[in-house]
C-alpha cells in the first residue's frame, strides 16, 4: 500500500513539475510571449510575476536581446498587434497597474521604439503606439527583428526615402525635428550629386533645406505646381504652420524666393500671395538628373485608361442613348472641338455629368467604360476619405484635390475624368441655418465644389444613389444628367446571358421574368455559380440552382431594408 502511495506522489510530483512555468522548455519568441502575457495580466507587474515569468523572460531576452523589462512589455503589446493604436492606459489596465507605472517605464518603451519594435504617434491629443507587420513576421520566424535601412544612392532613391518619411510624419510617427535629422543624414549620403551640390550652394540652414525638399518632393511625386500654406504645414508638428514662415513667403523674404527656387502661383496675371511652385530653374538645374518629363508623376494615384478591363454593359433603351452621346462628346477630337466652340460663345467648356439611379445599375462601371473608349485615365474621389474630423481640414482636402486636378489637367494631353464616386454625401440638399459646427462643414464642403464646377476644364462625374433630394444649385450644374433604372426584363435577360455562358433563351427569360433583380445583382448570382462551378468541377448551368441563388439574393436584400 505504501508503495502504491509513493508511486502516487511522484506522480503528482511529476505532474506539478510538468505544469510548473519555471520547468517548461519554450519552443519560440512567441510561445514564451504568451506565458509572459497570462502571467502579466492582473499582476501589477509585481516581483511575483517576474519570478513565474522568469524562464520565458529570460528565453526570450536572450533571443531578442533586450532586458527583462522591455520583454514584458513587448510582449504585451504583440498581444495587442492588431490595435494599430495601443495606448499606455490599455497596457496598464492589463496588467492592474496604474498609467504612472507604464510611463516610469518609459525608457525601455523609448529603447523598444529607437530598436524599431515598435512605432509611436505623437500627436498634441495623444500618444499611441503600434507594432508594425515586419516585427511579427521576424517573430514568427522565432527571430529578433533587425531593422534594415535601404541606401540611399542617388537623388531617385533620395525623393524615393523621402516620400516614405513624409507618410510616417503624417501619421505622427516622425516629429518635425526627426525628420528634418534623417533628411539632412540623407543628403549626406548623396553628397556627390549634382542636387546635394546644389543644394550646398544655396548656403541654407536646415529649415529652409527641408522646406525646400518638401515642395520638391510634392512636385516630384504628384507634379504640383500649387502648392498652399495648408501643404507646407504638414512637415510640422500637429499641423501648425510657424509664423516665421508665413511671414518671411508672404513677404518673398525666404531664402527659397532670394535664390529663385520658388515662386508664386500667378492666376490671371495676378500672383496669388498664398499659392507656390518651383520655378524653371529650380526643376531644371537641381531636379535634372531625376529627367523629369512635363507631367513628372502626375500620373501617380490615377486610375489608368490602359488598365481598365473591357467589360459588356446592357442598358435599357433611353440610357444607352444618352452614354452613346457622351462617349462621343468625349472622344479627344469632338471634346476640343465642343470646348472650343464653348468658349467662343463666353460659357463655362467644363463638363460636368450625374449618374444617379438605384444601387447596382451600372453607374460606376460606365464611367470606367467610358474612360477605357476615350483612353482618359481616372481621378477617383471617394468622398469619406477625403473628409476629416478636424474641422477645417476636410474643406483644405477638397480644395487641394481641385488643385490637384487642374495640375494634372494641365500638363495632360487629355484630361481624366474627375470622378466624385457615391457622392450621395455632398449633393444632398444645403442645410439653411446651420449651427453645429459639423454641419457648417458639410455646407462648406458644398459650396466649394459648387465654385469649383463654375470654374472646371475638365470632367467631372459624380455618382450617387440619390433620386431626390438632390440640392438645386447642384443640378443647375451638371449638363449632363443620366438616369440609371433597374433594367427591363428584356434588358435582364440580356444580361443573364452575358454573365451566365451556356444559359438558354428560354431559362433567361424565365430568370428575367421572375426576379426583378440589377445588373449588380445579376452578375453577383453569376459569380457565386462560378465559384460553385470551380468548387465541384460542375460547368453546366443548374437553372434550379440559380433560381435558389435568385432567392437568396431576395431575401438578403429584404433584410437590409
Amino acid at each position: 500500500m505504501r508503495e502504491l502511495d509513493l508511486k502516487k506522489s511522484k506522480s503528482v510530483d511529476s505532474s506539478k513539475q510538468k505544469n510548473d512555468p519555471k520547468t517548461k522548455k519554450n519552443k519560440s519568441i512567441l510561445e514564451a510571449f504568451e506565458y509572459i502575457v497570462e502571467l502579466a495580466e492582473d499582476s501589477n507587474l509585481d516581483n511575483d510575476f517576474l519570478d513565474k515569468a522568469s524562464t520565458y523572460i529570460k528565453y526570450a531576452a536572450s533571443r531578442l536581446k533586450l532586458s527583462a523589462m522591455q520583454v514584458v512589455l513587448l510582449a504585451m503589446f504583440v498581444d495587442r498587434s492588431e490595435d494599430c493604436r495601443i495606448m499606455i492606459s490599455e497596457i496598464a489596465k492589463f496588467a492592474g497597474c496604474r498609467t504612472t507605472k507604464i510611463l516610469r517605464l518609459s525608457d525601455d518603451i523609448d529603447i523598444l521604439e529607437s530598436k524599431h519594435y515598435l512605432r509611436a504617434s505623437r500627436s498634441h491629443k495623444s500618444l499611441s503606439y503600434r507594432v508594425p507587420g515586419t516585427v511579427l513576421k521576424s517573430l514568427r520566424k522565432n527571430q529578433p527583428y533587425v531593422h534594415e535601412v535601404e541606401l540611399v544612392s542617388d537623388t531617385q532613391a533620395f525623393f524615393d526615402r523621402f516620400d516614405k518619411l513624409m507618410i510616417e510624419k503624417n501619421d505622427d510617427e516622425l516629429t518635425h525635428d526627426s525628420l528634418m535629422e534623417q533628411t539632412i543624414d540623407m543628403l549626406e549620403d548623396i553628397k556627390d550629386t549634382k542636387f546635394a551640390k546644389e543644394i550646398r550652394r544655396c548656403g541654407f540652414g536646415d529649415e529652409d533645406t527641408l522646406l525646400f525638399i518638401f515642395m520638391a518632393h510634392l512636385y516630384v511625386e504628384n507634379n504640383d505646381d500649387n502648392i498652399g500654406f495648408h501643404d507646407i504645414d504638414d512637415i510640422f508638428d500637429d499641423s501648425e504652420l510657424p509664423r516665421w514662415v508665413k511671414r518671411d513667403f508672404r513677404n518673398r523674404d525666404s531664402a527659397l524666393f532670394v535664390k529663385e527656387l520658388i515662386e508664386n502661383v500667378n492666376e490671371d496675371g495676378m500672383a496669388r500671395s498664398d499659392a507656390f511652385k518651383l520655378t524653371d530653374k529650380a526643376k531644371e538645374e537641381l531636379l535634372c538628373e531625376l529627367n523629369l518629363n512635363k507631367v513628372g508623376k502626375s500620373d501617380k494615384g490615377l486610375i489608368k485608361a490602359d488598365t481598365l478591363a473591357k467589360k459588356d454593359l446592357v442598358y435599357n433603351t433611353s440610357e444607352c442613348n444618352q452614354i452613346t452621346e457622351l462617349s462621343s462628346i468625349l472622344s479627344e477630337n469632338r471634346f476640343n472641338e465642343v470646348q472650343s466652340h464653348l468658349r467662343l460663345a463666353g460659357m463655362r467648356p467644363g463638363f460636368c455629368c450625374i449618374f444617379y439611379g438605384a444601387p447596382g445599375t451600372g453607374k460606376t462601371e460606365t464611367v470606367y467604360q467610358l474612360a477605357r473608349q476615350t483612353g482618359r485615365d481616372i481621378m477617383r474621389v471617394d468622398v469619406d476619405k477625403i473628409k476629416s474630423c478636424w474641422v477645417g481640414e476636410s474643406e483644405k482636402n477638397i480644395k487641394a484635390l481641385f488643385d490637384r486636378y487642374r495640375n494634372i489637367c494641365k500638363n495632360s494631353k487629355l484630361a481624366p475624368i474627375l470622378l466624385f464616386n457615391e457622392a450621395d454625401a455632398v449633393l444632398g440638399v444645403r442645410m439653411e441655418g446651420a449651427a453645429r459646427a459639423v454641419d457648417k462643414m458639410e455646407n462648406s464642403i458644398q459650396n466649394i465644389i459648387l465654385q469649383e464646377m463654375e470654374t472646371l476644364e475638365g470632367i467631372m462625374i459624380a455618382t450617387t444613389n440619390l433620386t431626390t433630394n438632390l440640392d438645386k444649385a447642384f443640378e443647375r450644374r451638371f449638363l449632363y444628367k443620366i438616369r440609371f433604372d433597374k433594367p427591363t426584363i428584356e434588358s435582364r435577360s440580356r444580361i443573364w446571358q452575358t454573365m451566365l455562358v451556356g444559359l438558354s433563351d428560354k431559362d433567361a427569360q424565365i430568370l428575367a421574368a421572375q426576379f426583378d433583380l440589377s445588373g449588380g445583382e445579376i452578375e453577383n448570382i453569376a459569380r457565386k455559380h462560378t465559384v460553385n462551378a470551380i468548387l465541384t468541377g460542375k460547368e453546366s448551368v443548374d437553372i434550379q440552382e440559380i433560381i435558389n441563388s435568385c432567392n437568396h439574393e431576395k431575401i438578403s436584400q429584404s433584410t437590409r431594408q
